[in-house]
């Protein structure tokens, strides 16, 4: 949770006092000044407070670099909130589904099990044009790609349920009449194997040294859209997703488990037989979706309403993307500074200007190539964590070589 100073009255107007007092309306919570974030309270109750209450710079900021949905519906306080409001265009806006990352240990080396570092993905709402054929004429028609599950969730009933879609329970009969809504019905969103959304990836195929590092062994991570059986849905403002409780009691994990281990075998047939490990991790959440209304909200920037709070993140940039959070990133060092788009374009003051000054530039006429990360794999002290981890997928990849494995 987010921790904000006392809430201070405007400074008076000398202009608005000689105007009719009895014309004066009301003030609107935006036109007073927002409480200055301070820190941050962490789950042990313990509050890290980076900056002073009565400070006038930034120079001591808190940098979010979670969602907006997040910081500002989950970690802002609910008086906070309540009070002065979000910034302008979150309430248009709508989660994305949360997803799952189902991790898989293969035995084999990535070249044994004929695997690249090239992500799949199956796209089924995006791939499939819904063509018609009229039953009467015969006549055919091109029908619209993509968008049909989400025109049947459009289409569904709804019905009210609490406006609080942060304090509500989702296991619970939610009939009380209220503004927020919930999609049900025909809408209901559910994994089906071989049809749903996923994206197969195999990081250890990526590292060139990792087969050096820990031996036969090939990590593959799937990723897929967690349906109604673990989160729900709410029409609110923002629209939000509420994860369920209780997931492992009900076995839908251990389910859910093999059908997307089903799934993997179907794309990947040669890796039967070497599933060492699996495991079900999730839901995480994915931030805002990626629609119109998203890049034309004023309020989705890095600056925010309260002074001494920063966003960064890919809400900002593109989701789902390791260069669209460093550009986020490099757009919220740059704030917190205080540079700005006149700094930017005319005096060429930016934080990557500011790091040149202090970078030593590299020999000229060397042969070696600069990069981050050495292809050759060198001897490194590794954590005893780690070490201890490596060991047991180890042995249980030995086991399974001298039959004595379940798996």
């Amino acid at each position: 949770e987010l921790v904000f100073g006392a809430v201070k009255d405007a400074p008076p107007d000398k202009k608005k006092k000689q105007k009719d007092d009895d014309n004066k309306e009301p003030k609107e919570p935006d036109d007073r000044p927002h409480p200055r974030c301070l820190g941050v309270k962490i789950g042990d109750d313990r509050i890290i407070q980076f900056a002073e209450e009565e400070a006038e710079s930034d120079s001591k900021a808190v940098l979010s670099m979670n969602s907006f949905v997040d910081t500002f519906i989950r970690y802002l306080p609910e008086t906070i909130r309540t009070e002065f409001k979000v910034p302008r265009g979150l309430p248009a806006q709508s989660e994305r589904r949360p997803v799952f990352k189902i991790l898989f240990a293969l035995h084999g080396s990535a070249d044994d099990l004929n695997v690249t570092g090239a992500d799949l993905y199956r796209l089924p709402s995006a791939a499939l044009p819904q063509d018609h054929t009229d039953a009467e004429t015969g006549a055919f028609s091109f029908g619209e790609i993509g968008g049909y599950e989400r025109k049947k969730a459009d289409d569904a009933m709804v019905e009210s349920v609490s406006e609080d879609a942060i304090n509500s329970n989702p296991d619970k009969d939610e009939s009380k009449s209220g503004s927020g809504k919930m999609v049900k019905g025909i809408g209901r969103n559910k994994f089906d194997t071989g049809v749903s959304w996923l994206q197969i990836s195999f990081p250890s195929a990526k590292d060139p040294s990792f087969t050096k590092r820990h031996g036969k062994i090939t990590t593959c991570v799937v990723t897929i859209e967690a349906d109604d059986d673990f989160v729900f849905g709410f029409d609110s403002k923002p629209a939000l997703y509420v994860i369920r409780k209780n997931m492992e009691e009900s076995g839908e994990s251990a389910r859910l488990l093999e059908r997307v281990t089903k799934d993997l075998i179907h794309y990947y047939p040669q890796v039967e037989g070497n599933v060492v490990h699996a495991e079900i991790r999730g839901p995480f959440g994915r931030g805002l979706s990626h629609n119109p209304e998203r890049y034309a909200a004023k309020g989705i920037r890095v600056d925010t309403p309260y002074p001494g709070l920063y966003m960064g993140g890919s809400d900002l940039t593109v989701g789902d993307s390791f260069a669209g959070s460093i550009v986020a990133g490099w757009l919220a060092a740059n704030a917190v500074v205080g540079y700005t788009a006149l700094d930017f374009w005319f005096l060429e003051k930016n934080i990557t200007n500011d790091l040149k000054q202090f970078l030593e530039e590299p020999d000229e006429g060397t042969e070696e190539e600069d990069v981050a990360v050495p292809f050759e794999w060198k001897e490194v002290a590794t954590p005893a964590a780690t070490t201890a981890a490596v060991e047991d997928v180890a042995d249980a990849v030995e086991a399974k070589q001298d039959g004595t494995s379940p798996t």
